[in-house]
C-alpha cells in the first residue's frame, strides 16, 4: 500500500519516539500489504485475523448439517448466497466468529472517537507507566480545508505547531528536573531508594505531567474486534461526513480487510448499500 504522510514532523521527539518511528518503518517493510503510515505520525497494521468466510458458514449450519467447508475455495453459489442472506437478515452471531487484531498509532482525539465502538477490546499505551509519545497530529492541506476553502491558514497552523512543540518540550524538561531532584533526594537520604519495580515518585510525576499533553498527541494501542462490530465501524466511519482523521484510518483498515477477505467485503458493501438506500 502506498503510504499517506505529511511532510511536516514535530520539531521535538524523544529517543523512545524515534525508536517507534523506526519500528513503524520496519513493520511497513515486513508487512507492506497490511501496514501503512497515516498522516505525519499515524500508523495502522492488520497484524492477525482468525476465521474466514467458511468459519461463518460452518457456524450458521451447525444445526442443519455435518458438512464443513475448509476454505473459500470450496464455496458454491449456494454458499455465497447464504453468506449474503445471513448478513442482510441480521443473523449476526456467525459473523462474531471472525476476529481481527490491529495495531493503531493515532492522535488521542481520534482514539476517543474510536472507543465509542465498545463491542471490542482496546489495550492502550499508558502515560502512567511511560513518558508520552513526543509526536502530535499536524493537519495537512486537505485536513485544513472544507470544500476547497482553507479553514486554518498556513500561519495559524505554524502557530499551532509551535504551541504543541512547546507543550511536549515542557513535559520533557519538567520530567527531567523531577528525576534529577529524586536522584539528589535519594543520595541525601531524604527519600528511600527504590530498586526494581515501579518507582512511585517518578510514576506520580508522569501522572501529573501528562495533564499538560494535548489530545493531538499520538497514542499507541491494540484493537481486537469481531467482524460484526468491524462492519459497524466501517459503516459509520467511512461515511463522507465522518470526521476526516478517523475516516483516513477507517479507509485504510477497509483496504486491508478487503485484500484479505474479498468475498466478505463484497457482501458487506452490498448489505450496507441496501440499508443506506432503504434508510434514504
Amino acid at each position: 500500500m502506498s503510504p499517506t504522510t505529511n511532510k511536516s514532523e514535530p520539531e521535538f521527539q524523544s529517543d523512545a519516539t524515534k525508536e517507534l518511528m523506526e519500528e513503524i518503518t520496519t513493520r511497513c517493510s515486513l508487512n507492506p500489504d497490511f501496514a501503512q503510515r497515516i498522516g505525519n505520525f499515524g500508523f495502522l497494521e492488520l497484524e492477525d485475523s482468525w476465521g474466514d468466510e467458511a468459519t461463518i458458514i460452518n457456524t450458521a449450519r451447525i444445526s442443519t448439517t455435518n458438512h464443513r467447508l475448509e476454505n473459500l475455495g470450496e464455496f458454491s453459489d449456494r454458499d455465497r448466497n447464504l453468506l449474503y442472506h445471513l448478513l442482510s437478515h441480521n443473523h449476526g452471531t456467525p459473523f462474531e466468529t471472525v476476529h481481527f487484531r490491529w495495531r493503531i498509532i493515532a492522535p488521542i482525539f481520534v482514539l476517543r472517537q474510536w472507543m465509542r465502538h465498545r463491542i471490542c477490546s482496546f489495550n492502550e499505551f499508558s502515560q502512567r507507566y511511560r513518558m508520552p509519545i513526543s509526536a502530535f497530529f499536524i493537519p495537512d492541506a486537505e485536513a485544513r480545508s472544507v470544500d476547497g476553502f482553507e479553514v486554518l491558514t498556513d500561519e495559524q497552523t505554524k502557530r499551532y505547531e509551535e504551541l504543541m512543540n512547546s507543550l511536549h518540550q515542557f513535559y520533557h524538561t519538567e520530567y527531567a528536573e523531577v528525576c534529577q531532584r529524586l536522584d539528589d533526594a535519594e543520595a541525601n537520604g531524604e527519600i528511600k531508594k527504590v530498586s526494581g519495580g515501579r518507582n512511585p515518585y517518578r510514576a506520580r510525576a508522569r501522572e501529573l505531567l501528562r495533564n499538560a499533553m494535548p489530545v493531538s498527541t499520538y497514542s499507541d494501542l491494540y484493537w481486537t474486534i469481531n467482524f460484526r462490530s468491524l462492519m459497524n465501524f466501517f459503516a459509520l466511519r467511512r461515511k463522507h461526513d465522518a470526521q476526516h482523521e478517523i475516516r483516513q484510518f477507517a479507509e485504510s483498515a477497509y483496504k486491508m480487510f478487503e485484500l484479505r477477505f474479498p468475498l466478505l467485503a463484497e457482501t458487506m458493501n452490498r448489505v450496507i448499500e441496501e440499508r443506506n438506500h432503504k434508510g434514504g
